[in-house]
C-alpha cells in the first residue's frame, strides 16, 4: 500500500495487474506492442496450469469415488454370498430347536451307529433342507465335531428314560455324544453331555425338572445357568407370565453349545471339511 499525500493506494499482485492489462489489450482491439507479447505468454501459461490442475483434481475426485464403490461392492460380496448360502438355519434345527454334536471326523460312522434307514449322501445344503422337511441329516465333519439335524432328533420331554436310554447306546458306540434342546414357546430346555456310556452332565426341564445329573459345569456357571434340582422349589408365575431364569438358561443354550462343542448358528461353509454328509430317517422313529 503506497501514500500519496497522506491518501493511500491500494497495491495489486503482480499477476492481478498483468491480467489486467491483457485484458485492456485484448478487448481494445489494437495489434499487440511489442512488450505485450511477453504478457499475453504469460497468461497463457498461467490458464494452462490452471486448467491441468482443475483436470487433475477432478479426475482424481473420480477415481476416489469409483475406487470407494469398487471397495463398497467388494465388503458386501462376502457377507451377501454367506447370507444366500445360509449355513445352518433355525428351520433346520427343527421346533423345538434340538441337535446333536458328535466328536468324530468320519459321519460314515455315525450312519451306522445311528442305524440311518435309506441312508444317501448328499451336499449339506440339501441335507439342511432335508433336515428341515422331515429327515435326518449327518453333517460332514466341522472342526472335529458332526452335528446332527432333524425332525427325527428325539426330544426328552415326553419320555426322558426312553430318551435316556437311546443316548447311552449312542455314546457308547461312538464316544463323546452332545445334545443340544429349546422350546421358547413352553421355556422347556435341554442339554446333556456323554462319554461313552457314561453321563458327564445332564440336565432337562419342562414344567420341572425331568433330569439333573452329574456336577455344574464351569460354562454353565460362566453364562449363569439355574439348574433346579428334583422337586425344589421355584418361583411361581402366571401362564401368560415369562420366567426370567428359564428366558435366561434358553438364551445362553447356544453359547453353552460353543463351549463345550460348537454352536450350529456360527458355523460357515468354510468350517466344512467336505461338501457332502448323509441324510436318512432314524429307524427307531420311522412311521
Amino acid at each position: 500500500m503506497k501514500s500519496y499525500g497522506g491518501h493511500f493506494e491500494k497495491s495489486h499482485p503482480i499477476w492481478m495487474d498483468l491480467l489486467n492489462q491483457t485484458g485492456q489489450t485484448f478487448f481494445s482491439n489494437r495489434p499487440l506492442l511489442e512488450g505485450e507479447l511477453g504478457s499475453w505468454l504469460w497468461v497463457l501459461v498461467l490458464v494452462v496450469l490452471a486448467s491441468s490442475l482443475s483436470a487433475f483434481l477432478v479426475t482424481h475426485h473420480l477415481m476416489g469415488r469409483h475406487r470407494r464403490r469398487e471397495a463398497m461392492a467388494a465388503s458386501l460380496k462376502s457377507p451377501r454370498r454367506w447370507m444366500q448360502s445360509s449355513p445352518i438355519t433355525l428351520a433346520a434345527l427343527g421346533q423345538p430347536r434340538r441337535w446333536m454334536a458328535i466328536r468324530a471326523n468320519h459321519p460314515e460312522a455315525i450312519r451306522r451307529a445311528l442305524g440311518l434307514v435309506n441312508p444317501e449322501t448328499c451336499h449339506w445344503k440339501e441335507g439342511l433342507q432335508r433336515a428341515a422337511e422331515r429327515h435326518l441329516f449327518v453333517s460332514p465333519p466341522i472342526r472335529g465335531w458332526v452335528l446332527v439335524f432333524g425332525r427325527d432328533v428325539p426330544v426328552p420331554f415326553d419320555d426322558i428314560d426312553g430318551f435316556y436310554a437311546r443316548m447311552r447306546d449312542i455314546g457308547l458306540a461312538l464316544g463323546e455324544v452332545q445334545y443340544f434342546c429349546m422350546d421358547p414357546v413352553h421355556q422347556s430346555h435341554a442339554w446333556m453331555r456323554l462319554m461313552g456310556d457314561k453321563v458327564v452332565r445332564a440336565y432337562a426341564w419342562a414344567d420341572q425338572t425331568l433330569w439333573q445329573e452329574g456336577p455344574f459345569s464351569a460354562a454353565e456357571a460362566c453364562l449363569g445357568m439355574v439348574c433346579y434340582d428334583y422337586a425344589e422349589d421355584q418361583p411361581m408365575f402366571a401362564s401368560h407370565e415369562i420366567d426370567p431364569i428359564l428366558d435366561h438358561n434358553l438364551s445362553q443354550i447356544h453359547g453353552l453349545a460353543a463351549r463345550w462343542s460348537l454352536d450350529p448358528m456360527s458355523v460357515r461353509p468354510s468350517d466344512l471339511a467336505a461338501e457332502c454328509g448323509w441324510s436318512g430317517e432314524w429307524h427307531s422313529v420311522r412311521a
